[in-house]
Order: C-alpha cells, then sequence, then structure tokens
C-alpha cells in the first residue's frame, strides 16, 4: 500500500472517529452518553463509504442503506452547502425507527467532495410503548414515526417544522432534539476536517486520492478471498421458539468466487407478525462485519471491501422484511444471522475464528411519569460472553462480534429513572466449558422506586443457546425473574412488557459464550 493512501485513509478514520466522540461527550440520552448506542462514517458523493468510526457493527451496515435512500431521493448534484437530511425508515436503508440517521454534503468551494452521516438510537420516537420498541407490536405502524428521506433543514440548521413535528412523537421532545443537534455538531466536526484535506490537495485532487483509496481497499479484499476455498459453506441459527408465531431462522451459504463473497440467505424463515425481523441493513451488517474478521488487522476499511460482498436475500423473510412488518426488536435477529455467517466463515477459515458468542444483548426501557407530571425514560443495554477462541478463553460481560455498546453506568440509570442498580456482576459459570471456556454472561438486579414504572424488556437466548465448538460446551441459558415486594416470583419471557410497583425487584441474566474444544 503506498503511504499516502494509508495516510489518508487514518486521516479519515480519525475524523470519523472525532465524529463519534462528539456525540458521545455531547449526547443527551445515557444510551448514547454512556453506552455508545451511535454510528458515524464518511461517505464518498456517490456514497460509497470512505471511514468509519470504532462504533457499532450493527448500525454501520446500515449506514449505506440510509445514504444511498438519501441519494436517491435528494441526487448529489442538486445539494447545497448546509443542507440537511435525514431518515429512521427501515424500509429504505435503515434499521428500526429509533435510529435517526442524519446526513450532510460536506463541500470544497463549490466541489461536493463527502458526506457525513451519523445513526443515533433516540430514546423515544413515539409508538404504543415509551422508548419505541413495543415487544407486543405486530407491524410498523404500531412503533412510532417513520420518516423517509427527507431535506430536514437549510443553511446548517434543522428547519423548525420538522422539529415541530419530532417533538409532537415524542413522550421525551427535548432529548430527541438535543441528540439531532449534537448530531449536527458531529457532521460540522468532520465537515472542518474534510475541508482542510481537501484544501491541501485541491478538489479534485482529493476526490480523485479517495477514489484510489477505495480502489485498493477491493484490490486488497479480492487478492485475500481468492486464496480461500470456494465453498459453499453453510450456517445456521434460529431465536428462541414463541407458541403461535412460527419459526424465526438464518440460514446462510457462503461462497468465494472470482475474489468476492456470495452470501446467499435462502431458506430463512418467513417474515413474523412480531418485531423480531430485520430488514436488508441487518445482513448487510453482519456480512461486512464478517468480511473485515477475514481481513488483515491493517487492512482497509472503506466501501471497496463492500464491492467485494453480493447479498442474495429472500423477500419478506425475518432477514429481509417488507412493508408493514414490526421491526423494533430486530437486533438478536442481526445477532442471530452474524452467528450463522461466521459458522459458515469458520469452515473457510477454521483456524481464526473462535467458538459461537452469546449472541444476543437485552434492551430493557424503563418508563414513567413522575410526581410532577415529568416523564422519565432510561434505556439499558446488557451484554452476554465471548466465544471461547483456538488459544484463550472468551472474554466475560462483553457486547461481542456486530455489538460494541458499553453497559449503563449506575449513576446513569439512578439520575434518570425512580429505579436503584441494586447489583452489576458476572454470572459465573454462565459461559460454555472447554479447552478454552466461553465468556460468562451478566447479571443486573434493579428495584423500583415508585410505583407504576413501566418496564419493556427484549432479550433472547432463553431457550436456544450458541453450540460450542469442536467439542466445546454450550453455555447457561438467559432468564429474567422479577421478585414482587409482596414475596411473589415471576419469570418473563424473552419480549415482554410489565408494570414495576415500589420494592418490586427484577433480575436480568444474559447468557455467555460457548466452549472451544473438549475440556
Amino acid at each position: 500500500m503506498s503511504d499516502d493512501l494509508k495516510i489518508l485513509q487514518l486521516r479519515l478514520d480519525g475524523l470519523a472517529e472525532t465524529m463519534q466522540q462528539t456525540l458521545l461527550r455531547c449526547a443527551v440520552s445515557p444510551v448514547v452518553r454512556e453506552g455508545a448506542d451511535a454510528s458515524c462514517a464518511l461517505f464518498s458523493s456517490a456514497g460509497e463509504v470512505l471511514a468509519l468510526a470504532e462504533a457499532i457493527p450493527l448500525l454501520l451496515g446500515a449506514l449505506p442503506g440510509s445514504v444511498g435512500a438519501i441519494l436517491e431521493a435528494y441526487p448529489a448534484e442538486g445539494m447545497q452547502p448546509g443542507d440537511i437530511y435525514l431518515t429512521n425508515d427501515p424500509f429504505s436503508g435503515g434499521t428500526h425507527l429509533p435510529d435517526i440517521a442524519v446526513v450532510q454534503p460536506i463541500f470544497a468551494g463549490d466541489t461536493l467532495v463527502a458526506l457525513s452521516a451519523s445513526l443515533l438510537h433516540h430514546q423515544d420516537i413515539g409508538s404504543t410503548r415509551a422508548g419505541s420498541v413495543p415487544p407486543d407490536a405486530t407491524e410498523i405502524f404500531h412503533e412510532g414515526l417513520r420518516l423517509p428521506p427527507i431535506l430536514a433543514g437549510r443553511d446548517g440548521a434543522f428547519d423548525p417544522a420538522i422539529l415541530r413535528l419530532i417533538r409532537a412523537s415524542s413522550r421525551v421532545p427535548d432529548v430527541v432534539t438535543g441528540d439531532l443537534e449534537t448530531q449536527l455538531a458531529a457532521g460540522f466536526r468532520a465537515a472542518s476536517g474534510v475541508a482542510r484535506l481537501a484544501d491541501e490537495r485541491g478538489a479534485a485532487g482529493f476526490v480523485s486520492a479517495c477514489n484510489a483509496m477505495l480502489a485498493r481497499a477491493e484490490a486488497e479484499t479480492r487478492a485475500r478471498l481468492a486464496g480461500l476455498p470456494a465453498g459453499p459453506f453453510h450456517g445456521a441459527d434460529a431465536l428462541d421458539p414463541v407458541p403461535g408465531l412460527g419459526p424465526c431462522a438464518a440460514e446462510v451459504a457462503v461462497k468465494f468466487q472470482d475474489g468476492g463473497m456470495i452470501a446467499d440467505f435462502h431458506g430463512s424463515s418467513r417474515q413474523v407478525a412480531a418485531p423480531v425481523n430485520c430488514v436488508r441493513s441487518g445482513p448487510l451488517s453482519a456480512s461486512f462485519y464478517g468480511l473485515l474478521t477475514l481481513l488483515d488487522d491493517d487492512a482497509l476499511r472503506n466501501g471497496g471491501v463492500l464491492r467485494c460482498l453480493e447479498l442474495r436475500l429472500p423477500e419478506a423473510s425475518v432477514v429481509n422484511a417488507s412493508p408493514p412488518a414490526a421491526v423494533n426488536a430486530r437486533m438478536n435477529m442481526v445477532r442471530c444471522i452474524t452467528s450463522a455467517l461466521l459458522q459458515a466463515l469458520s469452515q473457510a477459515d477454521g483456524a481464526r475464528m473462535p467458538a459461537p458468542n452469546s449472541g444476543m444483548s437485552f434492551v430493557i426501557a424503563f418508563s414513567g411519569t413522575d410526581a410532577t407530571g415529568q416523564r422519565f425514560l432510561s434505556t439499558e443495554i446488557v451484554a452476554g460472553g465471548a466465544g471461547g477462541g483456538p488459544d484463550a478463553d472468551g472474554a466475560p460481560a462483553i457486547s461481542t462480534d456486530v455489538g460494541n455498546a458499553m453497559n449503563i453506568s449506575a449513576e446513569a440509570l439512578e439520575a434518570s429513572v425512580p429505579m436503584r442498580l441494586v447489583s452489576a456482576e458476572v454470572r459465573r459459570g454462565s459461559g460454555g466449558s472447554g479447552r478454552f471456556k466461553g465468556g460468562d454472561g451478566v447479571r443486573r438486579t434493579y428495584e423500583a422506586l415508585a410505583d407504576g414504572i413501566a418496564a419493556s424488556i427484549r432479550g433472547e437466548r432463553f431457550a436456544r443457546v450458541a453450540q460450542g465448538a469442536h467439542g466445546g460446551g454450550a453455555p447457561k441459558g438467559s432468564a429474567v425473574t422479577v421478585l414482587r415486594a409482596d414475596g411473589a416470583r415471576e419469570e418473563l419471557t424473552a419480549r415482554s412488557a410489565i408494570t414495576l410497583n415500589k420494592g418490586d425487584r427484577v433480575v436480568v441474566e444474559s447468557s455467555g459464550g460457548a466452549g472451544f474444544g473438549a475440556p
């Protein structure tokens, strides 16, 4: 790799990371400020990824689709300095409705040289339940305000009418608009840095260098993939069974040909009347992540890699849902897709691939109204454990593969809602046994400090856990237990909505990773 292109990639990566850190430092909502549930990237004017922040791969796969949908609705040649575009439509490149993408064109003089894009999980965008992740949704109309690609502002400021529309749909409007302004600020930070880079080379020279950088990444990726056996290699995984719902399984066949990777998901289940479906951004995120695991650590990470990927997706399926499917709990289906894909890749490159991770995360929303009539809302993300590797135990209590979110601190939770985090600990013994053990999951215990607190809980791996590799053992399944103040005990299912009163406790236990090799 020429030093010039490598340095350009590193500088663009740094600008994307600057965007990311702006979001994490300045966001209003704890799920972003503490949990890092946001992602940033830079794109070419043609919509190809130039640079990615070190963020959540689950979201980074959504940005190319969102940027592409915006460019389709608003072609690049019509964009003006200071324009602001946004969308959260899952069926136009997005993920689920709380994830709003904000895209801003970056100009050097009169030339459009790049686009900045950020995706942030907003606390509430409407829906039948606070937090916009209703576990009982059966169609997208239950899930909140759906925004197709729109021109949301000019001259560097949001259109007040757009903000009024969004505020009218949210239970916590100040939090949502505050986080939108943070996304705008992150884009401004990136724009100033990109403009300096473009000034150094001239606008045309900068665009030419970016194109060469994309071509170099494509060439290096194709050279690496050409050295792998052709396949096909197969993988499969499924969500926990739910009575009356039907199967929710992901199947993939991976082939390597002509220096590219084909990921064919035909055979996956039809979409279901529950919010566990995901749209195209899900398998794209998983496949992009899988491709990156095959590359060397110093490989260029940009849209040139994506040029080597072909997705084949069945329509109206759990891996590629069609309207009006509900999708708010799509995260664990994406983790399921990732697990299936990594199974397939381990057959092609087994010496590098660990045993399966826990393959899930809990998302918990606590909400209600305090004594003054003020609404409160906070979202928790609870991780699991990593699978054991070829030469080391898996890490405990960690967000794995396409997840990269952090836990919410006790201080942030207790400052936002009348809940106490009684304990947070590693769930000892929950990882799979093996020559190299799977990492343990997490146990978190919450106590309600007031009556009438609504809790929305989305999890997975209660019944169907990750399987060990090369003779390794399976981990313990997940569990959620409600301990009522009057002594009653309730065992919840993977997707539950309950009301907590003062003194009630909720114990959340996540699954661990699988073991590698016979114990």
